[in-house]
């Protein structure tokens, strides 16, 4: 089998958990629009961006670290620094969030609300704890165990959600399984909301803890300090990336909140427009699923691979396959956001944004693009460039939203999520050609990705009457696409690879 079809064979079975679980977690988007009021969502959007910050910062870059330093000959204590750096970091910011809860749930302005703070520390905990354990099974090659935990997680997830979201409402108001309701009255609370979406996540989290227990009690919680010293050295530039990585994703979010004049839609108060623009945002993240499951399987294989005199050519295949199918996905999405959002966004105001989505989708494109070129700088212990590139792409993510949210309202973001990832890419590019050449298909990529983009805005101005038959063309039109590229890269997929 050759390298680029056992990466294939592994990214499609990370990809049962991260795009089936996801698309399955993605029904929740449904379940939410329909239960929840557009303000509730625009809070549940809101913490959860917050989220996103502490999760980069409690792993601190340490995946990346035990995937580049187990492949080093003296690798024997890899595992054990990694697994117990993360565990006594995340314990205590763990312990300091718990601590002050009150005075951060109001300072995020969340008053009264600081069970929300306790809740996610835990669940933040959780997560850190089983980081390295799953890394570890990526470097391994157990995708299938990988998978299966993940997605056991999800359904978790799902099946508690929808539980506390939709069964209890019915059960409390004695419209369905009247003999359940003394035991659901027992608990039940019809204003918490938000707060059953973080307790689901908590009960979900703490299967990972029976699902890896092995894994973490051979972490020994002792750090070599010798061998972990450049561990650190390796990891604190790529935590400055994330940090940075995150405020590109996820501070736009925060900042409409922020920096959008109130009444700047009528009727609507940021937090409304915080949850319909998180809507959108959601569809958009199909995009980022691939992506996710792609970067699994291709993160161990790039490290794997990175001595072999092959590489840079494999990799710019890596590159070209990857700008193909990101480019199909910008198309399906692109052209069927609107079947997407009427399945998915079940209340008609969720869809408001809906326009905006293959903007959100070529930013996530070019980010993904942005995180391939990335390679270069972790193979080459050069991350310090990736915390240069990372905080230009903030510096552009901030200033940008400050100046054109005031005046632009939501489009704002995928406005400069595009510019960002663009400039980005181009200067990682420019550096990496120096410091690791790799041959990447350049014109083949802005060939698909001009394509998509004329095709998308060609069979987006085809409209007819009835909604089913304009669903229908759309997505002929996309399988159509998809036929097109095949027969273009038959041949390529056929020919002996690397």
């Amino acid at each position: 089998m050759s390298a680029i079809k056992k990466l294939a064979g592994h990214t499609l079975i990370y990809g049962v958990s991260s795009i089936l679980g996801r698309l399955i977690n993605y029904l929740l988007v449904w379940l939410h629009t329909d239960t929840l009021k557009t303000s509730e969502y625009g809070v549940y959007i809101d913490i959860y961006a917050y989220v996103a910050f502490f999760v980069v910062i409690y792993t601190f870059g340490m995946e990346t670290t035990f995937f580049r330093f187990v492949n080093k000959e003296d690798s024997k204590y890899t595992y054990k620094n990694a697994a117990s750096a993360v565990f006594y970091f995340s314990l205590t910011i763990s312990s300091l969030l718990i601590l002050f809860a009150d005075p951060i749930a109001s300072l995020l302005g969340y008053p009264g609300k600081s069970q929300y703070i306790i809740w996610l520390a835990i669940i933040l905990f959780i997560d850190a704890l089983v980081a390295i354990p799953f890394a570890r099974l990526r470097q391994e090659n157990k995708p299938m165990r990988f998978a299966f935990y993940r997605l056991s997680n999800i359904f978790i997830v799902v099946f508690l959600q929808i539980f506390f979201l939709w069964a209890c409402p019915k059960i409390h108001a004695g419209e369905m399984l009247t003999s359940l309701k003394p035991f659901v009255d027992s608990f039940y609370r019809p204003d918490y909301g938000v707060s059953y979406i973080i307790i689901a996540n908590l009960i979900a989290n703490s299967f990972y803890v029976l699902f890896l227990y092995k894994y973490i009690l051979q972490i020994g919680f002792k750090i070599h300090w010798a061998s972990f010293k450049p561990m650190l050295v390796y990891a604190l530039p790529i935590l400055i990336t994330g940090l940075a990585g995150i405020i590109n994703e996820k501070l736009d979010i925060i900042m409409l909140g922020d920096y959008l004049p109130e009444g700047f839609y009528s009727g609507k108060s940021n937090a409304d427009i915080q949850g319909i623009y998180g809507a959108s945002v959601k569809l958009s993240f199909l995009m980022l699923l691939g992506f996710q499951a792609f970067r699994y399987a291709a993160e161990p294989f790039f490290f794997s691979k990175a001595k072999d005199k092959d590489a840079p050519e494999l990799f710019a295949k890596v590159m070209r396959y990857f700008v193909i199918v990101c480019v199909i996905v910008f198309i399906g999405v692109s052209l069927n956001k609107e079947l997407i959002g009427n399945v998915l966004l079940r209340s008609p105001e969720f869809r408001q944004a809906l326009f905006i989505v293959p903007f959100l989708l070529m930013a996530k494109l070019l980010f993904g693009i942005y995180t391939n070129l990335a390679i270069w700088f972790k193979l080459t212990d050069k991350t310090i460039y990736g915390t240069y590139f990372s905080v230009i792409g903030a510096t552009i993510t901030i200033v940008g939203n400050m100046i054109l949210i005031p005046k632009l309202g939501y489009i704002a973001p995928a406005y400069v999520g595009i510019f960002t990832y663009f400039i980005m890419a181009i200067i990682c590019y420019y550096y990496g050609q120096k410091h690791y050449p790799i041959p990447y298909q350049i014109k083949n990529a802005l060939t698909y990705i001009l394509s998509g983009v004329i095709f998308v805005v060609f069979v987006s101005k085809i409209h007819v009457d009835r909604e089913w038959q304009d669903y229908g063309i759309k997505l002929f039109a996309t399988f159509l696409y998809i036929v097109i590229v095949y027969v273009m890269e038959k041949k390529n997929l056929n020919a002996k690879t690397v």
